[in-house]
């Protein structure tokens, strides 16, 4: 079983890693909505212990995953883009690897300068790193939101890129994610 990327293909670690952050990041902005839309505090204070573990989770997996995508070579591109598109596509997929794991090391920092404690179900705590201290918080929160920005504007760049691949030139990309063989 191929356990790294190469120049061919990506591993089967990669792919479903790719797929659990979409699913994790999807979770969590789901539970953020329903956490803002309940009512009761006591809700949205049971559904934050969730949102924090797959905080944690996303925060490990992407860790790995921006380790491997820099220490692995990225399998060739399907069809014939031009070098451009190749560096686009490339840099917003490390970018965006980068920020799964910078915000929400982010969010702990800002939460830790606020004096909050990051509680994880059956009532586990992470440590706080730092002390608290409101105008470093107001710094974090800045870069948060700096960050949440590009992460948003890659993110976008990264969907258009898979809907043009699979609408428009009809290639092989999706299939390629969804680990089926396929041929450069």
């Amino acid at each position: 079983m191929q356990l790294r990327d190469n120049g061919l293909r990506f591993s089967p670690i990669t792919i479903v890693l790719h797929w659990l952050v979409a699913a994790l990041l999807l979770s969590i902005l789901g539970l953020e909505v329903a956490m803002a839309r309940t009512a009761a505090q006591a809700s949205s204070a049971r559904l934050e212990p969730i949102q924090n573990l797959l905080g944690l989770m996303l925060f490990l997996i992407s860790a790995y995953r921006f380790w491997a995508r820099v220490s692995s070579p990225h399998p060739l591109p399907l069809g014939s883009p031009t070098p451009v598109q190749v560096i686009v596509s490339r840099s917003v997929a490390t970018a965006l690897a980068l920020a799964m794991v910078l915000l929400p090391l982010a969010v702990w920092l800002s939460r830790a300068a606020a004096g909050v404690g990051i509680e994880l179900p059956g009532g586990l705590m992470l440590p706080a790193p730092i002390g608290p201290s409101k105008p470093l918080k107001a710094v974090l929160d800045a870069l948060f939101n700096i960050g949440a920005t590009a992460f948003v504007a890659g993110l976008a760049l990264h969907l258009f890129g898979a809907f043009r691949n699979h609408l428009v030139l009809k290639n092989q990309t999706l299939r390629r994610m969804l680990g089926k063989q396929v041929e450069l």
